[in-house]
């Protein structure tokens, strides 16, 4: 059985129905200078690896940082009514968010206004790991093609089939698969879908070539030998994929990142209760127990100190700058 497949199981039965929303509710401090109740907004849904990584850390924070914990799903637009929402909570510690990258360094690119402002509204506090893309191709292309230069070479020879599915325009898989065409010099159309599954969906059924979308949306599929992943992005090859060589080892690798996961507050939020959740944090994921369980998930699963974090923010919203500006893309209102 696929390691995705277990996770997804076992976790399912921990996940129930997403909370409700439950306003701008401010949780006063308990005993000890411990927040009573701390609400760990995500912007995916339930039983996802975001999910799944979130409800760990709504664990690990107890009783250290909070007496009691609870996830709250904030789901649509990639995250970014997830982040809107938090700005609207109390600043008082009682309020966190735990997400990817793409709200944080794509979408300030790609969309002419947010309703946030990622560089004021947010605080890092840290991050927890990351996870790999993977390109995938489907019953469309040979199974002669076996690499990442084998399928742009197909591409550049079946020009009506030369197209890719990604989670939306303007994502980061967008962008990682256009410009590794564009670096391959092949021409390749992106096909924009409303989140990966039905962009795998339409893969298996030979309505597009190839797809870019997280890894984990596509190995239960080619460990069951109906799609074929020819490339992942990380810098090391995926423990998940062993025999998938990286889009690095490949000559692809200058658009080619994982994607992080890391743990922001509302700005405003006073420093000694950042702090004391950055501290409970680090302490956590120095344990192997909570490093071997949100592996289950993660490509790794390591702390990352904020300063390092923004910094990595700052160097990839300018690459992704740079491909919005290559590939003429005209950013969303």
């Amino acid at each position: 059985m696929n390691q995705f497949t277990m996770n997804r199981r076992r976790f399912g039965g921990l996940i129930g129905a997403a909370v409700a929303s439950m306003g701008t509710t401010s949780w006063a401090l308990a005993a000890d200078d411990k927040i009573a109740m701390t609400r760990v907004v995500i912007g995916v849904p339930a039983g996802s690896l975001v999910d799944n990584v979130a409800r760990q850390v709504a664990e690990v924070i107890k009783p250290g940082y909070a007496i009691n914990s609870m996830v709250e799903n904030k789901t649509g637009a990639g995250g970014m009514i997830a982040v809107s929402y938090l700005k609207t909570l109390a600043k008082d510690g009682s309020n966190i968010y735990v997400g990817v990258s793409s709200p944080i360094t794509v979408y300030p690119v790609t969309y002419k206004k947010l309703a946030y402002d990622p560089d004021k509204d947010l605080i890092t506090i840290g991050s927890l790991g990351s996870f790999d893309l993977a390109l995938a191709v489907g019953p469309l292309v040979p199974a002669s093609v076996k690499d990442l230069k084998g399928y742009f070479e197909w591409c550049k020879q079946n020009r009506a089939q030369a197209n890719f599915g990604s989670p939306g325009a303007g994502s980061m898989p967008h962008f990682v698969g256009s410009m590794t065409a564009r670096i391959a010099g092949a021409e390749v159309n992106h096909v924009p879908y409303r989140g990966p599954g039905p962009a795998v969906l339409d893969l298996q059924g030979g309505l597009v070539s190839a797809v870019v979308v997280p890894l984990e949306d596509v190995a239960e599929f080619a460990a069951a030998g109906k799609i074929r992943i020819l490339g992942t992005t990380g810098e090391e090859r995926s423990r998940f994929v062993p025999n998938v060589p990286t889009f690095q080892e490949q000559g692809f690798g200058e658009y080619a990142r994982s994607v992080w996961i890391a743990v922001f507050a509302p700005a405003g939020t006073p420093d000694a209760v950042v702090s004391n959740l950055r501290k409970t944090l680090k302490q956590s994921l120095a344990d192997p127990a909570v490093q071997a369980s949100m592996g289950r998930q993660l490509q790794k699963a390591q702390w990352g100190e904020p300063e390092v974090l923004n910094a990595k923010i700052v160097q990839e919203r300018a690459s992704w700058k740079k491909a919005v500006q290559a590939l003429n893309f005209t950013p969303e209102s």
